[in-house]
C-alpha cells in the first residue's frame, strides 16, 4: 500500500476514534426522562412540583401526593428495592436517593438500561433546597426548581416570622406498634422541623444519631414535654392511651400529660415541597399545648 494512503486510512481511523469519544461524552452527559420511577416520596413531590410528573411511571410505597402519582404502579420500597420490581414499568431514570438500596439490585436495574441518579438525603433546609435544584439539573428544569425553591424559602420565613425559642422538648418517635419504637434524632429530616417550630429536639439533646431503639432509659434520658408520632403507627398500637401506658413513654413528661402530637407519617417524614405545611401544623399545635 502506497505511504500516502498508509497516512489517509491512520487519520480517517483516529477522526472516527475522536468522534467516537465525543459523541459518547455527549451521551453521558445526557439523561433521558421519559420514563421516570421515583423511590422516596420527597423526589415524586419534587419531580411533579417542577413539571415533570406526566413522565413518572412508577413511585415507591412512600409515596403520598399528588393524587395523580398515587395511581401510578408501586415498585416497592426505595430502600430494600428489588430489579424486577423497578424494571416492571420500563424506566428510563430511576430517581433515589443515598439511603436506596441494596447496591445489588440498583447495580442490575443501571445493567438493564435506565440511568440510576442517586441524590443526597436532605436533613437541613438549606440540604433540602441543594436537593431540589440537583433535580432541576437531572431534569433539565433548573428554572422551576429554582422557583420552587424560592417558593419554599419564603414559605418556611413566612410561617416561622414569629416563632421565638420555647424550650419545649420534643421527641419524635417513629412507631408501628410496640414492637418497632425508635426514637428519632441528629441526622434525621425529622429535626430542623422541630428546631424551625422553636422547640429542642430532645432526641438529638439527648446524643441519639439518626434512629436509636426506644428504651426506657433513654427516653427518660431525652425528657420530651411533647411526642411526635405518626398516625399510622399509633392506630397499630390502639390509641394514645395505650401509647402512653408503654413503660418507655409513661415515665416521660409528655407520657405523664399526655402530650401527644399525631401526624400522618406521609406528612411529617416526606421532608419536600410540602414541608411548610407541616412546619405550620406544628407550631400551631405546641402553641396551643403550651396554653
Amino acid at each position: 500500500m502506497p505511504i500516502w494512503l498508509k497516512r489517509c486510512c491512520v487519520l480517517l481511523l483516529l477522526t472516527a476514534i475522536v468522534a467516537s469519544c465525543g459523541g459518547a461524552s455527549q451521551s453521558e452527559g445526557s439523561v433521558d426522562a421519559s420514563r421516570i420511577v421515583t423511590l422516596s416520596g420527597d423526589l415524586t413531590e419534587i419531580v411533579y412540583e417542577i413539571g415533570a410528573g406526566d413522565s413518572v411511571v412508577g413511585v415507591d410505597v412512600t409515596t403520598v401526593a399528588p393524587q395523580s402519582a398515587l395511581e401510578l404502579p408501586i415498585v416497592g420500597v426505595g430502600r430494600f428495592i428489588t430489579a424486577e420490581g423497578v424494571l416492571s414499568v420500563e424506566p428510563t431514570l430511576v430517581l433515589g436517593d443515598t439511603q436506596s438500596a441494596p447496591a445489588d439490585a440498583l447495580t442490575l436495574i443501571e445493567q438493564a438500561g435506565a440511568h440510576v441518579e442517586l441524590l443526597e438525603v436532605a436533613v437541613t433546609f438549606d440540604q433540602l433546597y441543594t436537593k431540589i435544584e440537583a433535580v432541576g439539573e437531572v431534569l433539565d428544569r433548573e428554572s422551576a426548581a429554582a422557583g420552587l425553591v424560592d417558593r419554599l424559602r419564603t414559605e418556611v420565613e413566612e410561617v416561622t416570622s414569629d416563632v421565638e425559642p420555647s424550650g419545649t422538648r420534643v421527641a419524635y418517635v417513629y412507631t408501628r406498634g410496640p414492637d418497632v419504637m425508635l426514637l428519632f434524632g441528629d441526622g434525621m429530616s425529622t429535626q430542623p422541623l422541630i428546631e424551625a417550630a422553636g422547640a429542642i429536639d430532645a432526641g438529638s439533646d439527648s446524643g441519639a444519631v439518626d434512629s436509636a431503639p426506644v428504651s426506657t432509659e433513654g427516653m427518660i434520658a431525652a425528657a420530651p414535654d411533647v411526642i411526635i408520632v405518626p398516625e399510622e403507627g399509633l392506630s397499630i398500637f390502639g390509641g394514645v392511651e395505650d401509647f402512653v401506658d408503654h413503660p418507655a413513654i409513661r415515665e416521660t413528661p409528655a407520657g405523664r400529660s399526655g402530650a401527644i402530637l399525631v401526624y400522618p407519617e406521609g406528612d411529617f417524614l416526606t421532608f419536600g415541597p410540602r414541608t411548610p405545611d407541616s412546619l405550620a401544623a406544628l407550631i400551631e399545635d405546641l402553641r396551643e399545648l403550651s396554653g
